[in-house]
């Protein structure tokens, strides 16, 4: 069973009506365990969500991960 959990954004405008403080963070975990998150204004009811806003990006290739910076002097691996 999915689980919810409510979070209001304090000091947060809704984008759709500029109301201040009615900005609420919905975050619902999947049957999977993945976090869903929402955010929903309680005046007008105008839901979005972060992945609204990003635009699609291609999987990096394997060489892009690599880092390339001369500063680093290593990486630290736990065991």
């Amino acid at each position: 069973m999915a689980r919810t959990r409510k979070r209001f954004i304090a000091g947060a405008e809704c984008p759709a009506c500029q109301a201040s403080d009615t900005l609420m963070l919905l975050i619902t975990e999947t049957v999977s365990g993945e976090p869903d998150e929402q955010v929903e204004c309680v005046s007008c009811h105008h839901r979005f969500t972060e992945q609204d806003k990003k635009p699609q990006q291609e999987p990096a290739t394997t060489s892009a991960k690599a880092v390339k910076d001369d500063n680093v002097i290593g990486i630290f691996k736990p065991e």
